[in-house]
């Protein structure tokens, strides 16, 4: 039995949902380990800074990774559209162009 539209939002909302988890998890761990010298009860001033710029610097690095990405593809998915338009265009033209019976010859 074929997904519905339902199931199929359910599941890409899981992926998204795992993405964003994988990319808190990697933030988390990136900062803290270049921000964190000694851990302890508190963080000092300068760890949240640190954190504070460095989670910034991540997600903005993820936003310019995530735009080229997207554009990228869309370039490809419009090259590939017009590949196949001109295709089927020039199979159009050279069905209509073929002789139809032994006369047209």
């Amino acid at each position: 039995m074929a997904p519905n539209h339902h199931d199929l939002e359910q599941i890409r909302q899981q992926i998204v949902l795992a993405n964003i988890q994988e990319l808190i998890q990697k933030m988390t761990h990136r900062c803290f380990n270049a921000c964190i010298v000694l851990p302890g009860l508190e963080l000092r001033s300068s760890e949240r800074d640190c954190l504070s710029n460095c989670m910034d610097r991540f997600l903005d690095s993820v936003q310019v990774v995530s735009r080229q990405y997207f554009r990228r593809r869309r370039r490809q998915q419009q090259l590939r559209m017009a590949s196949s338009a001109s295709a089927t265009a020039s199979a159009s033209a050279s069905a209509s162009s073929a002789p139809t019976d032994e006369r047209g010859k």
